[in-house]
């Protein structure tokens, strides 16, 4: 009988692994990483289950390591002056994120918390590091996923500078379309809850439904329970655009929006 235990034990230790090896294998920040690497990594590499709701880390904790989304959806966010949630990233399956705390000394710039049930690979540092010291071309990539989260981070504080809540939503909803001056309609998944999507463009969700009946109600979207569908980019595009002339912003600034929301 002891035995058959440790058997069992041993198939659903290599399973895991497996399954560990092929999660990280998926990550953008790992892709096209040679096998012996990915080895390396899950076997130090360690999986977190985070219940909805759960604190991943909080704002100056120390740092542990960094981490890639396995499952579920992941809030990272401070909090403004006046105690509200401010999200700076919502992340994915697949997706990495406090990279910039490995380098750092005073630890978690943020915190980060499961919108949903989660599971997250922790990336030790120490591990981490020795790795790298032997492959410096994962600095490289650690690089190119900060980059990527900083570009994130400026197109939404960018939107923030609309003073108006439809004027963010307009250029939220441009941001996700690939052709904004096509009229083919284009879905966008939400992922997350109007809660969430109210706190990420600085507003409440109250004055998020009103905007959203408002652009329904004037043909642009049609909202659906997980999803919004774009009718006709190029005329959202248009409005947009059309804002944007009657705003007091400058012609420089004009164009940089129209920049960014393409």
């Amino acid at each position: 009988m002891p035995r058959r235990i440790t058997a069992e034990s041993e198939r659903l230790a290599t399973a895991r692994q497996a399954a560990l090896h092929y999660s990280i294998s998926r990550a953008p920040i790992f892709a096209g990483l040679p096998e012996e690497d990915l080895q390396r990594l899950s076997g130090y590499c360690v999986v977190r289950a985070l219940p909805r709701g759960t604190y991943l880390f909080r704002q100056n904790d120390p740092v542990a390591g960094f981490f890639v989304v396995r499952l579920g959806l992941i809030n990272v966010h401070r909090l403004n002056a006046d105690g509200r949630e401010q999200i700076i990233h919502l992340l994915r399956e697949g997706e990495s994120f406090a990279e910039r705390a490995v380098i750092s000394e005073s630890g978690y710039p943020a915190n980060a918390r499961a919108v949903q049930d989660s599971e997250v690979i922790l990336i030790p540092i120490a591990e981490f590091k020795r790795h790298q010291r032997d492959r410096p071309d994962l600095a490289w990539r650690m690089l190119a996923s900060m980059s990527h989260h900083l570009r994130t981070l400026v197109a939404t504080l960018e939107g923030l500078r609309f003073t108006d809540i439809e004027t963010r939503l307009i250029h939220w909803l441009l941001q996700r379309c690939a052709s904004p001056d096509s009229p083919a309609a284009v879905e966008i998944g939400l992922g997350m809850s109007k809660t969430d999507l109210a706190a990420e463009l600085a507003t409440r969700r109250e004055t998020l439904s009103r905007t959203f009946g408002k652009l329904k109600s004037q043909k642009y979207i049609t909202p659906k329970t997980s999803s919004i569908v774009v009718n006709n980019p190029r005329a959202l595009q248009q409005l947009f655009n059309e804002r944007l002339a009657s705003s007091k912003m400058t012609r420089a600034e004009g164009a940089r929006w129209l920049s960014n929301a393409g």
